[in-house]
């Protein structure tokens, strides 16, 4: 009875038992419907979080006491399209110092979360970016296409991110970095000025950006709705460098 709507939401009980790792639960990457009221597993999960938030606790930060969030090394970036198979990194390399309407100045891939060796079940932000007229620190999970992960998992995952990261070092390390002050990335604002904002940025061809366009036509509203509470926004990019 595991696929049932009540064995979905024991499912996510065990899996809050841990927070920090909800998005990476087995039930939050269930495509498909329950199979007794038929709704999507995902839509029933976003319900039952929308009832719970918030969900992590206030002193949940973590913060990188020894180390920047930026990283030195990616100033020059080595891309090898020939001997990887990974293609969503690549794919964040190459869109790196370039700028679009709504996410501004992409300014660095793979941020690190950690602050020691021992810290587990974090991950690295896939993307920054800065967008100078709105003053906002875009967080962004990217999925490229291939990726078969859910779109609820995304969201989780960003949001996660979004609640560790220490957002004063993040901006203090980003907007004293030479290479952002030397281009006067950041212009004149100051810290305080500034908004840390999560995003999930999905290529076609992916599986969460189908559920994303069901969003778009009325669909899956619960996981639209917790996606709006959480305060993550989505953003989609083709090819092309186009983002709308």
């Amino acid at each position: 009875m595991i696929y049932t709507e009540s064995g979905t939401i024991d499912h996510l009980n065990t899996a809050l038992k841990n927070v920090k790792e909800l998005y990476k639960a087995a039930c939050i990457e269930r495509k498909g419907k329950t199979t007794d009221t038929k709704e999507y597993f995902t839509e029933v999960i976003a319900e039952e979080l929308l009832k719970r938030l918030p969900l992590f606790e206030e002193d949940s930060e973590l913060t990188r006491t020894k180390n920047s969030y930026c990283t030195k090394s990616h100033c020059n970036i080595k891309i090898d399209v020939c001997n990887s198979n990974r293609n969503e990194e690549i794919f964040a390399k190459r869109i790196t110092g370039l700028e679009f309407e709504k996410l501004g100045l992409i300014l660095d891939y793979q941020i690190p979360l950690k602050d020691k060796q021992k810290d587990k079940g974090v991950g690295k932000i896939d993307l920054i970016s800065y967008h100078k007229e709105t003053k906002t620190l875009f967080l962004i999970e990217l999925k490229y296409s291939g990726n078969k992960e859910t779109l609820l998992r995304s969201v989780l995952e960003i949001y996660t991110y979004n609640e560790i990261v220490n957002k004063g070092k993040l901006k203090t390390d980003f907007m004293s970095y030479p290479k952002f002050t030397e281009n006067k990335v950041f212009g004149n604002a100051k810290a305080n000025d500034i908004s840390v904002v999560p995003a999930v940025l999905l290529v076609p061809d992916c599986y969460p950006y189908k559920e994303l366009m069901e969003i778009q036509i009325g669909g899956r509203q619960k996981l639209n709705e917790l996606a709006s509470k959480l305060n993550v926004k989505f953003f989609t990019m083709d090819i092309k460098r186009s983002v709308f």
